[in-house]
Protein backbone atom coordinates (compact mmCIF):
# COMPACT_ATOMS: atom_id res chain seq x y z
CA UNK A 1 0.00 0.00 0.00
CA UNK A 2 1.41 3.40 -1.02
CA UNK A 3 0.70 6.54 0.95
CA UNK A 4 0.43 9.43 -1.12
CA UNK A 5 1.26 12.56 0.29
CA UNK A 6 1.07 16.34 -1.43
CA UNK A 7 3.56 18.81 -1.01
CA UNK A 8 3.28 22.09 -2.12
CA UNK A 9 6.61 24.00 -3.30
CA UNK A 10 9.03 23.46 -0.16
CA UNK A 11 6.92 23.78 2.76
CA UNK A 12 2.87 23.28 1.79
CA UNK A 13 2.50 26.78 0.92
CA UNK A 14 1.06 28.13 -2.53
CA UNK A 15 3.48 31.38 -2.10
CA UNK A 16 5.48 29.94 -5.09
CA UNK A 17 2.58 27.36 -6.64
CA UNK A 18 5.19 24.59 -7.19
CA UNK A 19 3.53 21.43 -6.59
CA UNK A 20 5.06 17.80 -6.01
CA UNK A 21 3.33 14.59 -5.19
CA UNK A 22 5.48 12.38 -2.44
CA UNK A 23 4.53 8.78 -2.98
CA UNK A 24 5.55 6.29 0.63
CA UNK A 25 5.87 2.85 -0.87
CA UNK A 26 5.58 0.62 2.12
CA UNK A 27 8.65 -1.57 1.39
CA UNK A 28 10.91 1.68 0.78
CA UNK A 29 12.64 1.64 3.94
CA UNK A 30 14.81 4.84 5.08
CA UNK A 31 18.41 4.35 5.56
CA UNK A 32 20.63 5.76 8.40
CA UNK A 33 21.48 8.76 6.08
CA UNK A 34 17.91 9.60 5.18
CA UNK A 35 16.99 9.14 8.64
CA UNK A 36 20.05 11.89 9.63
CA UNK A 37 18.38 14.05 7.38
CA UNK A 38 14.86 13.96 8.27
CA UNK A 39 15.92 14.26 11.78
CA UNK A 40 17.98 17.23 10.86
CA UNK A 41 15.45 18.65 8.61
CA UNK A 42 12.93 17.95 11.76
CA UNK A 43 15.14 19.60 14.16
CA UNK A 44 16.16 23.02 11.76
CA UNK A 45 12.32 23.37 11.27
CA UNK A 46 11.43 23.57 14.51
CA UNK A 47 14.21 26.02 14.95
CA UNK A 48 13.00 28.06 12.11
CA UNK A 49 9.80 28.04 13.19
CA UNK A 50 10.70 30.16 16.82
CA UNK A 51 13.24 31.74 15.20
CA UNK A 52 10.51 33.01 12.89
CA UNK A 53 8.27 34.02 15.85
CA UNK A 54 11.09 36.01 17.62
CA UNK A 55 11.31 37.87 14.28
CA UNK A 56 7.70 38.63 13.97
CA UNK A 57 7.25 40.16 17.18
CA UNK A 58 11.32 41.72 17.79
CA UNK A 59 12.26 42.59 14.19
CA UNK A 60 12.97 46.48 13.96
CA UNK A 61 13.05 46.38 9.92
CA UNK A 62 9.70 45.52 7.96
CA UNK A 63 12.03 42.88 6.05
CA UNK A 64 13.02 41.10 8.79
CA UNK A 65 9.57 40.61 10.53
CA UNK A 66 8.17 39.51 6.80
CA UNK A 67 11.16 36.82 6.84
CA UNK A 68 9.87 36.06 10.22
CA UNK A 69 6.59 35.05 8.72
CA UNK A 70 7.66 33.49 5.97
CA UNK A 71 10.37 31.21 8.07
CA UNK A 72 7.67 30.22 10.57
CA UNK A 73 4.66 29.65 8.27
CA UNK A 74 6.56 27.83 5.60
CA UNK A 75 9.00 25.58 7.95
CA UNK A 76 6.25 24.62 9.96
CA UNK A 77 4.35 23.72 6.94
CA UNK A 78 7.46 21.36 5.94
CA UNK A 79 7.92 20.09 9.23
CA UNK A 80 4.09 18.64 8.82
CA UNK A 81 5.08 16.89 5.47
CA UNK A 82 8.14 15.84 6.77
CA UNK A 83 6.39 14.36 9.91
CA UNK A 84 4.11 12.39 7.80
CA UNK A 85 6.68 10.84 5.48
CA UNK A 86 8.33 9.70 8.48
CA UNK A 87 5.88 7.93 10.31
CA UNK A 88 4.85 6.26 6.98
CA UNK A 89 8.54 5.47 7.14
CA UNK A 90 8.96 4.36 11.20
CA UNK A 91 11.78 6.48 11.18
CA UNK A 92 11.71 8.43 14.57
CA UNK A 93 12.02 11.72 14.96
CA UNK A 94 13.64 13.74 18.25
CA UNK A 95 10.55 16.14 19.58
CA UNK A 96 12.87 19.09 20.14
CA UNK A 97 15.89 21.09 18.93
CA UNK A 98 19.69 20.79 19.13
CA UNK A 99 20.99 22.39 22.33
CA UNK A 100 22.54 24.51 20.38
CA UNK A 101 19.50 25.49 18.70
CA UNK A 102 17.86 26.43 22.26
CA UNK A 103 21.35 28.33 23.03
CA UNK A 104 20.65 30.45 19.94
CA UNK A 105 16.98 31.18 20.79
CA UNK A 106 17.72 32.32 23.78
CA UNK A 107 20.34 34.43 22.60
CA UNK A 108 18.10 36.18 20.28
CA UNK A 109 15.18 36.38 23.02
CA UNK A 110 17.50 38.77 24.96
CA UNK A 111 18.10 40.85 22.29
CA UNK A 112 16.91 44.23 20.71
CA UNK A 113 16.45 46.34 17.88
CA UNK A 114 19.42 46.76 15.02
CA UNK A 115 21.48 44.19 17.26
CA UNK A 116 18.46 41.45 17.20
CA UNK A 117 17.87 42.11 13.25
CA UNK A 118 21.56 40.94 12.46
CA UNK A 119 21.87 38.78 14.53
CA UNK A 120 18.74 36.96 13.78
CA UNK A 121 19.32 37.08 9.98
CA UNK A 122 23.22 36.01 10.21
CA UNK A 123 22.15 33.11 12.53
CA UNK A 124 19.07 32.23 9.83
CA UNK A 125 21.38 32.33 6.53
CA UNK A 126 24.12 30.39 8.35
CA UNK A 127 21.69 27.37 8.81
CA UNK A 128 19.86 27.88 5.49
CA UNK A 129 23.50 27.23 4.25
CA UNK A 130 23.92 24.52 5.83
CA UNK A 131 20.49 22.52 5.51
CA UNK A 132 20.88 23.49 1.55
CA UNK A 133 24.25 21.33 1.48
CA UNK A 134 22.69 18.86 3.40
CA UNK A 135 19.15 18.78 1.27
CA UNK A 136 21.30 19.07 -1.85
CA UNK A 137 23.26 15.30 -0.44
CA UNK A 138 20.30 13.99 0.51
CA UNK A 139 18.88 14.75 -3.40
CA UNK A 140 22.19 13.30 -4.69
CA UNK A 141 22.54 10.29 -2.55
CA UNK A 142 19.33 9.23 -0.78
CA UNK A 143 17.90 5.43 -0.62
CA UNK A 144 14.15 6.38 -0.20
CA UNK A 145 12.65 7.56 -2.68
CA UNK A 146 9.78 9.25 -0.53
CA UNK A 147 12.99 11.29 1.42
CA UNK A 148 14.45 12.29 -1.63
CA UNK A 149 11.27 13.60 -3.19
CA UNK A 150 10.90 15.28 0.10
CA UNK A 151 14.46 16.85 -0.60
CA UNK A 152 13.72 17.52 -3.76
CA UNK A 153 10.85 19.93 -2.92
CA UNK A 154 12.77 21.55 -0.07
CA UNK A 155 15.42 22.62 -2.46
CA UNK A 156 13.23 26.00 -3.99
CA UNK A 157 12.27 27.32 -0.66
CA UNK A 158 15.48 26.81 1.23
CA UNK A 159 17.35 29.18 -1.83
CA UNK A 160 14.09 31.55 -1.65
CA UNK A 161 14.59 31.97 1.93
CA UNK A 162 18.82 32.40 1.49
CA UNK A 163 17.81 35.56 -1.44
CA UNK A 164 15.44 36.87 1.01
CA UNK A 165 17.77 36.76 4.08
CA UNK A 166 20.46 38.06 2.58
CA UNK A 167 17.93 41.09 1.34
CA UNK A 168 16.74 41.62 4.38
CA UNK A 169 20.68 41.75 6.03
CA UNK A 170 20.36 45.13 7.82
CA UNK A 171 24.19 46.87 7.06
CA UNK A 172 26.00 48.14 10.25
Amino acid sequence: MALVLGVLGACGTSRTGREAAVTVPADAPASDADRAWLTATHQDDLADVQYGGLAQRKGVTAAVRHAGRVLAAEHAALDAKLLHVANALGAGLPRSRRAGQFAVAQRLEKETGSRFDRDFVNVVIDAHVKALARTEEEVRGGSSPAVIALARTALPALREHLTMLRGANPVG
